[in-house]
């Protein structure tokens, strides 16, 4: 039996800290690119950033294959 893996989706949790939420917030974002650049990171970051004025402080990025057996 063989088995192949391939790139279903992406999504990106970014947690925040700011005066609203000390302890930090999870926000997640779908359909991200399957291989997400160090310069996208940083505008997607910096945008949030401005956007919700609260500081990115950690980031995961949690991808899903599809897999198929034959």
């Amino acid at each position: 039996m063989s088995m192949s893996q391939k790139f279903k989706a992406a999504k990106i949790q970014l947690t925040l800290v700011g005066e609203k939420h000390p302890k930090g917030v999870k926000h997640i974002l779908n359909n991200v690119t399957e291989n997400i650049s160090e310069e996208q990171f940083a505008l997607l970051s910096s945008a949030m950033e401005t956007l919700t004025t609260e500081k990115v402080t950690a980031a995961e990025v949690i991808s899903t294959q599809s897999i198929s057996l034959a």
